[in-house]
C-alpha cells in the first residue's frame, strides 16, 4: 500500500497498540532534560505520548503523509529523513526507534550503516533503544474491532531471516493491502554490528518489560545501546 493512501488510516489501524505501554517502558530510561529524537516516528504516537510526559522529543520519519499527521501531534522538529542518509546538525541524549522500524533494513550491511549514523548523533553518555520484530514461526491471525477486519498473514523463513508479511483492512466497504519484506536481526548479529561501528549492546529485554531479559524465543526485542 502506498503510504499517501495508508498513512491517514494509519491510527485507525493500530488503534490496539499499546502504545502507553511502550511509552512507559521508555520512560525507564529517560530523564526530564534529555534531548530525545524518534527514529522512523511514524505519525508521532510515540513522541505525542512522551511530549504528554513532559519530554522533548523530535521525530524523524521518511514518509511525507506520515510526518504530516505527526505535525498535528508533535510540537518539535521533524525531519523527512531516511536513516540510512542521515542529516542532522544536533546531538541527542537518547534515540528511540520503535515498532520495527529497522527490521525494513534489508542486511547487516545497512544496519551497521544506521547505527553509525544514530553514534554520530549521539551524546557521549547518551542512550538508544531500539524495538525489533522477533518472529519465529509463520501464521495467520484475523481479528475484528471498530466495524474493520484485519487479516494478517506471515511467512517466516528462517535460513534467511527474512520474514514476508501481508495486511488485509477492510473499513468502510474497502479493502486496504499493506506489505513488507522485513529482515530479522538476531541478539548476536545486533552485538556484532554494534560493536563493529563503536557501540555496545548494553542489556536486551523483551515484551516492554525491564524485568524480562530478550532471549532468541522472544516475540520481539528491545535493545539498550551505548557508546563503547
Amino acid at each position: 500500500m502506498e503510504y499517501k493512501e495508508f498513512a491517514k488510516y494509519y491510527d485507525k489501524f493500530y488503534q490496539n497498540k499499546d502504545y502507553a505501554k511502550e511509552t512507559n517502558f521508555l520512560t525507564n530510561f529517560l530523564k526530564q532534560n534529555d534531548k530525545i529524537i524518534d527514529i522512523g516516528c511514524g505519525t508521532g504516537i510515540h513522541a505525542s505520548l512522551l511530549e504528554q510526559k513532559g519530554f522533548k522529543i523530535d521525530g524523524l520519519d521518511l514518509n511525507k503523509e506520515m510526518l504530516d499527521i505527526a505535525k498535528t501531534k508533535v510540537h518539535s522538529n521533524l525531519y523527512l529523513q531516511n536513516v540510512l542518509d542521515l542529516n542532522i546538525n544536533q546531538k541527542y541524549d537518547v534515540i528511540i526507534s520503535m515498532f520495527a522500524v529497522l527490521n525494513h533494513l534489508k542486511n547487516t550491511y545497512e544496519l551497521e550503516k544506521a547505527l553509525l549514523n544514530l553514534k554520530n548523533i549521539l551524546t557521549e553518555e547518551g542512550k538508544i533503544i531500539i524495538d525489533l520484530h522477533n518472529p519465529q514461526t509463520s501464521g495467520k491471525k484475523i481479528d475484528t474491532f471498530d466495524n474493520m477486519t484485519r487479516t494478517m498473514e506471515w511467512k517466516y523463513d528462517k535460513r534467511s531471516k527474512i520474514e514476508e508479511s501481508k495486511i488485509i483492512f477492510e473499513i468502510e466497504g474497502q479493502k486496504y493491502i499493506d506489505s513488507h519484506t522485513f529482515r530479522i536481526f538476531t541478539i548476536d548479529e545486533m552485538k556484532l554490528c554494534c560493536d563493529n561501528v563503536g557501540l555496545k549492546v548494553k542489556e536486551v529485554y523483551e515484551n516492554y518489560d525491564i524485568n524480562t531479559m530478550g532471549s532468541s524465543s522472544s516475540k520481539n526485542l528491545q535493545f539498550l545501546i551505548g557508546k563503547k
